[in-house]
């Protein structure tokens, strides 16, 4: 079966070509990655955001918490487009274009690994029950914005949220989550979780998009 054709960018986020995703990542090529956070307000104005528990085999970050949806994009694929799918696959819901901000790109130098990254926010309310479980998904997670904001940025070392998993799906319970969900990242990815954040806020506050958060462009 051959590899997935995936898309190839420059340090400015344009597209430059595909390849199988195999050689890509052997060539030290820049690969395309889309991350779609989910935050909302609820009707008495707390921040919640929607994370997912990382399941797929022989992920290097099994276990972790991340944004609910992630993947590589695919040739001849915009990021916009490779986020509206991979929302669909892993938390099970379309969204429509407003329902989808663009919140900024990032590049990525890791171990090795090389990625422009882009991230967006899904602004429409996701309620446990409705999300649907893949083999990528293991657990999908809801906390508070501020709190979660609080344990990546170091300033507490556990919070409470809301659990749905896909072993008791029919089921909703609490969870504590400490520092060890995010072990298994580098340093830089953890910059990337740490810019989405402050990104989300200024978006949910303002209904504006702050560029100034990411790092400038390269050639």
């Amino acid at each position: 079966m051959p590899d997935e054709l995936i898309a190839l960018f420059d340090g400015q986020g344009q597209s430059i070509g595909a390849k199988e995703r195999t050689a890509a990542y052997r060539d030290g090529d820049r690969v395309g990655l889309v991350f779609v956070w989910a935050a909302w307000r609820t009707s008495s104005g707390v921040a919640r955001t929607l994370l997912q528990t990382r399941s797929r085999p022989g992920d290097p970050y099994l276990g972790s918490l991340d944004a609910p949806a992630g993947g590589h994009i695919r040739a001849g694929e915009t990021p916009t487009a490779a986020a509206h799918r991979e929302f669909t696959e892993e938390v099970g819901i379309a969204l429509t274009p407003a329902e989808l901000v663009f919140l900024g790109q990032q590049l990525l130098q890791n171990t090795g690994r090389s990625a422009m990254q882009f991230f967006y926010l899904c602004t429409r309310p996701i309620s446990l029950g409705k999300t649907v479980f893949n083999e990528e998904v293991g657990a999908f997670v809801e906390v508070a914005l501020d709190d979660f904001d609080a344990l990546v940025c170091g300033r507490t070392v556990s919070i409470q949220g809301q659990a749905r998993y896909k072993e008791t799906p029919n089921e909703i319970r609490p969870r504590e989550i400490t520092p060890a969900a995010f072990a298994a990242y580098s340093e830089p990815i953890m910059d990337a979780i740490n810019r989405s954040v402050g990104a989300i806020r200024t978006y949910l506050d303002t209904g504006q998009i702050d560029a100034t958060i990411w790092p400038p462009a390269t050639g």
